[in-house]
This record gives C-alpha cells, sequence and structure tokens, in this order.
C-alpha cells in the first residue's frame, strides 16, 4: 500500500484525535468532575491514545486510501 502524503496522515490523525478528546472531555467531566487535572489528563490520555492508534487511525486511513484510488468504502 502506497503511504498518504505527510499533510494527508496529518489531517486524518486529527480528525481521530479531536473528536475522541472531545468526547472524553464531556464523559470525564461528568464522571470525575472533583478530580485533579492532571489524572483526568492522565485517564483521557490513557483512553484516547490506544484507541486512536490501534483503531481509529488505521481504519479512517483505509477509507481514505479507498477514496484515493476510486474505490468504494466498504
Amino acid at each position: 500500500m502506497m503511504m498518504s502524503p505527510l499533510w494527508l496522515r496529518i489531517l486524518v490523525i486529527w480528525f481521530v484525535i479531536f473528536p475522541a478528546v472531545a468526547l472524553g472531555q464531556a464523559v470525564l467531566g461528568w464522571l470525575a468532575d472533583d478530580w485533579p487535572l492532571l489524572l483526568r489528563a492522565a485517564v483521557l490520555t490513557a483512553v484516547v491514545v490506544p484507541f486512536a492508534v490501534a483503531v481509529g487511525v488505521p481504519t479512517l486511513l483505509r477509507v481514505v486510501a479507498r477514496l484515493r484510488t476510486g474505490q468504494a468504502p466498504a
């Protein structure tokens, strides 16, 4: 598989990370409002980074690759 240009990979990563962090902040704000900031940041990072690296970014990169080659996403 041909590697996507850097600008496209950056955009894909941003499209995965931003919604995951926003959703995580909303959930943690509701569940852990009284936690210290660093603890909330550590928990959010511990959830978002593995999800993004293992699921989110690879999935979106596959979709982008199919769109770039003219195939319909499965």
